[in-house]
């Protein structure tokens, strides 16, 4: 029971109650801030593996422009080889560059929980203070 008059001092069990319902409601928030970081880093790293894939198959398809139709039309101007190298490479380099983006989204520095490290480094100099 609490007393009537709230500048009245609290009972050890009073503030050991509130403490301890404190303490459990930080613990379910930096849960749910843990749960809703990690959420947000996974579709992160599925978005790098998917660029990753679309990178592979884009510079795959360079591979079967090198050998086939943007080299002919080319060839008509300035001989075959130079066609071919030239629309190949083309096509490789953007393949590249869509993998390298998609790599660097897959890095594991991305799926580190920066804001839930912060905030429980935060509670626990708190709680050091108050303790």
């Amino acid at each position: 029971m609490s007393n009537a008059d709230p500048r009245a001092p609290h009972t050890l069990g009073e503030i050991a109650g509130g403490l301890a319902g404190d303490v459990q409601d930080l613990v379910k928030g930096e849960l749910a801030l843990a749960r809703a970081e990690f959420d947000e880093k996974l579709h992160g790293l599925l978005g790098g593996g998917i660029s990753l894939v679309g990178g592979a198959l884009v510079a795959f398809a360079g591979l079967v422009v090198l050998l086939e139709g943007g080299a002919a039309i080319l060839a008509m101007w300035i001989p075959d080889w130079a066609a071919l190298l030239i629309v190949g490479a083309v096509i490789i380099l953007v393949g590249g560059l869509i993998a390298r983006g998609g790599l660097a989204k897959l890095s594991l520095k991305n799926i580190t929980p920066d804001r839930t490290t912060a905030s429980l480094s935060k509670d626990a100099r708190i709680l050091k203070e108050h303790l």
